[in-house]
């Protein structure tokens, strides 16, 4: 069954290029994952550093305005991994769906995709990038 089809929206789509671009897409959003985590941790650190070399603020106008920098990083940095908690959300709804469509193809086992990817092996692939990434 080479030529399988589906219907996605309005067009017919080869199936094999969906499950490749399910693929894909997860791969790319797990490695913008990494590449936010640690471009945070890189800032935290830095920031971390800036304030520690620092002299304290002697006067209460310079106090405020140390206050306001560490409140104002820190909000930038909670909505930056608020990001990455959405995209790893993302994964995850990725994932329930693809692990219910192999239950669903499971049912149909007498339907062949013999050259394909099968829904569970890409769930598992994306499974198994997750766990390597330390994102999970």
């Amino acid at each position: 069954m080479k030529n399988t089809k589906e219907s996605v929206y309005i067009f017919s789509v080869p199936i094999d290029k969906i499950k490749k671009h399910i693929l894909n897409r997860s791969i790319a959003k797990i490695n913008s994952i990494i590449y936010k985590t640690n471009k945070i941790r890189n800032m935290k650190y830095e920031f971390d550093r800036q304030m520690d070399i620092a002299s304290p603020p002697k006067t209460d106008a310079k106090q405020e305005k140390k206050a306001k920098k560490i409140d104002c990083f820190q909000r930038e940095i909670e909505k930056r991994w608020g990001e990455v908690r959405a995209d790893k959300e993302e994964i995850r709804t990725t994932m329930t769906i693809l692990y219910e469509l192999s239950k669903i193809r499971r049912k149909y086992m007498g339907v062949a995709e013999e050259e394909q990817m099968s829904w569970a092996d890409i769930r598992q692939e994306i499974q198994h990038k997750m766990k390597n990434s330390f994102c999970m």
